[in-house]
């Protein structure tokens, strides 16, 4: 029982996230989805390097301490 919670929670996280939508859940935090623009990355070796443009997953906590 707990494994398919924890699916269907996974499942309901992502596809709002490719939708874009901000997931808040009171208690724990927040997930966002960011998109970082190009950008362009120089090594040790002095070869600069065109980072592709990308979209990531973030997590804020919650400030609220939770009770328990």
């Amino acid at each position: 029982m707990e494994k398919e919670f924890l699916a269907a929670f996974a499942d309901i996280i992502r596809n709002q996230l490719v939708r874009k939508n901000d997931i808040t859940i009171q208690g724990l935090g927040t997930f966002k989805q960011e998109h970082i623009k190009q950008f362009q990355q120089q090594h040790k070796n002095g070869q600069v390097v065109m980072m592709p443009p990308k979209d990531i997953i973030t997590f804020i906590p919650d400030k609220e301490e939770v009770g328990v």
